[in-house]
């Protein structure tokens, strides 16, 4: 009787700790909660910047490249700069607002795995491009359509359009209200002997396809 006894007190000492510590896991998950919830609520989902770099596909990256001469090699290919202006130039056309943050002559030889996008643009295996950043923003409520570069003409009178840029990087068509753009437009030119450049932007179209305000020329010099 007596090993009954202690045997139903020791079961009970048990089950008791058992409870006992399953109690203090709930209250401490309770405790938990909320604050988790508290900091899902105010910690926004992470964002990217704006500014944020995004890597071209075929070009290799210039960032770096600042000061005439630099060079800089990635898996994409070998790049020197020729030329660098930095301007930070804000421009209007018409609703769209345009910024011009800098221009480069580059200097390429792309890798080989990339020669066969380039054949398209030159048959040359190291060429010059002319690289313009550029920021545009529709000010208006209302859908349009733009390029911030539809033409570039060079001092020594060579030109290029839109079409022959490489960068490929959709600035061009529709803009909707508010919304902000930014990358490159870069074209290959035969002669890289540049002092100046012409800028021709598109003219501005509303959804029904009206003009609703005239091109907008902007000239550069290095």
């Amino acid at each position: 009787m007596r090993k009954l006894f202690l045997l139903i007190v020791l079961m009970a000492s048990i089950v008791g700790c058992s409870l006992e510590g399953s109690s203090n896991s709930s209250a401490e998950i309770e405790k938990e909660e909320p604050i988790q919830e508290e900091i899902n609520e105010e910690t926004p989902p992470p964002q990217k910047s704006k500014s944020e770099y995004v890597p071209n596909p075929q070009v290799t990256d210039d960032r770096t490249l600042l000061s005439v001469g630099e060079t800089f090699r990635d898996e994409k290919g070998y790049a020197m700069l020729k030329s660098y202006k930095k301007l930070d130039r804000k421009f209007s056309t018409g609703p769209i607002e345009l910024v011009v943050k800098d221009l480069k002559i580059i200097e390429y030889q792309p890798d080989y795995s990339l020669i066969d996008f380039f054949h398209s643009y030159t048959h040359e295996e190291k060429f010059t491009f002319v690289k313009i950043f550029i920021e545009i923003e529709n000010k208006s409520d209302e859908v349009l359509n733009f390029a911030p570069v539809a033409q570039m003409e060079m001092d020594n009178s060579e030109k290029k359009t839109w079409e022959d840029d490489i960068y490929l990087e959709e600035l061009n068509g529709k803009i909707r209200p508010g919304e902000k753009k930014a990358g490159n437009i870069g074209v290959i030119v035969e002669n890289p002997d540049i002092n100046s450049i012409k800028i021709t932007t598109s003219k501005v179209f509303n959804q029904s396809e009206s003009e609703i305000f005239k091109e907008q020329i902007v000239n550069i010099h290095f």
